[in-house]
């Protein structure tokens, strides 16, 4: 095989694109930091640039002249934006993945540096509760993937919550809060992996656009 048709060395190098997993990551809105943010999924076509996604490595997907190839087919279903209440979910999860991607560059540790990223947090995973694994258990999503979630985010959550009143032994603490971060930053692609693409199969359309505004009343306050 010559080296131009080897895939490994043309399908965007190893690992996820972060910016491809969540578009909204590539350009937060205005203040991050603080965790004010508006919704930039709204009004838009649908569609995604020929980028890729992470399943797809970056390879824009060939045109074709007749049916899509299964391969190609998986790709576009890995490169489709979601609409409604998946939408507000992988978007709000955009704006905390690049917090969570600030603190750490910064190595901030105190308080005051994790109080905006743990308040934002906070209001994610009450938006998540009050829409998001309410209707997935109700339209009878799998119950492992919702509680796994719910589990994860209770357990960053609390390691948070500690560091900002001094919960966590002097000689640990930066090691437990860099921990959490590392695990914020995997809880949310797998949120978008598993939740996203779970309401996208399980809520229906008109369902799901009523509880966008629910989500994003709830996650912006």
């Amino acid at each position: 095989m010559s080296e131009a048709s080897d895939p490994r060395k043309t399908g965007g190098g190893p690992g996820p694109d972060r910016t491809a997993a969540f578009p909204e990551a590539a350009a937060p809105a205005e203040d991050t930091r603080h965790g004010r943010f508006h919704w930039p999924h709204l009004g838009r076509t649908g569609r995604t640039s020929t980028g890729g996604g992470p399943a797809s490595g970056g390879t824009p997907e060939p045109a074709t002249g007749g049916t899509r190839p299964a391969a190609t087919a998986g790709a576009h279903e890995a490169r489709h934006v979601p609409t409604g209440l998946g939408a507000s979910l992988a978007t709000s999860g955009g704006v905390l993945l690049a917090m969570v991607e600030d603190v750490r560059m910064r190595e901030a540790n105190r308080p005051e540096d994790l109080r905006p990223l743990a308040d934002a947090f906070a209001r994610h995973n009450a938006a998540k509760e009050a829409t998001v694994r309410k209707v997935l258990l109700r339209h009878g999503a799998p119950e492992n993937v919702v509680e796994r979630d719910r589990q994860e985010g209770d357990l960053i959550q609390g390691i948070l919550d500690r560091a900002l009143v001094g919960g966590h032994p002097a000689d640990t603490h930066v090691l437990t809060v860099d921990g959490a971060l590392a695990q914020a930053y995997q809880y949310l692609f797998h949120e978008r992996r598993d939740l996203v693409s779970a309401i996208e199969r399980w809520v229906p359309a008109d369902e799901s656009e009523t509880l966008s505004a629910a989500f994003e009343a709830i996650a912006a306050n």
